[in-house]
């Protein structure tokens, strides 16, 4: 009990439903419209991948990301096989005007840990874990992250400054 379980590339909404019957309340890559907005409709958090996003599309002819996150079908990205993709997906629906910057990190932050049922992180609050990313303004490289509340890396010119 407390276990959170996702079904994984559901092509129809039977199939949705069929996953949700068993307790399968998150619907992990939909490979289809009609799946994602099955799940939606039955108020199942749709988790998208990072890659699929900042590819242009899915490497194998399934739905766009960037179109069910444009009809706010998700709820949160994910990695998947290239964790990079994650920073690179929230700049790119910030930079095309998809979604303001708030909102497009919420899907790399307080969206998966909403879907997970993390309530101590994903946004930054008096009583949280204080897990934080920096970019650097012009770049957008990170620069450091805070885990916990604790530095956890460091690099280029934030480093010199946190260590001056």
């Amino acid at each position: 009990q407390g276990v959170r379980m996702g079904s994984h590339d559901d092509r129809t909404p039977e199939t949705r439903a069929a996953w949700r019957a068993r307790g399968v309340r998150i619907a992990e890559f939909p490979e289809t419209l009609a799946a994602a907005e099955a799940a939606h409709a039955a108020g199942d958090p749709v988790v998208l991948g990072a890659p699929n996003l900042v590819r242009g599309g899915s490497h194998n002819g399934n739905v766009s990301a960037l179109d069910l996150i444009a009809m706010g079908l998700c709820d949160a990205l994910a990695s998947d096989y290239h964790y990079p993709s994650l920073r690179r997906a929230a700049l790119m629906l910030a930079e095309s005007g998809v979604a303001d910057l708030a909102r497009a990190w919420a899907l790399v932050s307080s969206g998966p840990a909403r879907v997970l049922g993390l309530s101590d992180r994903g946004s930054l609050a008096p009583g949280l874990r204080a897990d934080l990313v920096i970019l650097e303004a012009h770049s957008h490289r990170i620069a450091a992250t805070l885990s916990g509340g604790r530095v956890s890396y460091l690099a280029g010119d934030v480093a010199t400054r946190f260590l001056a």
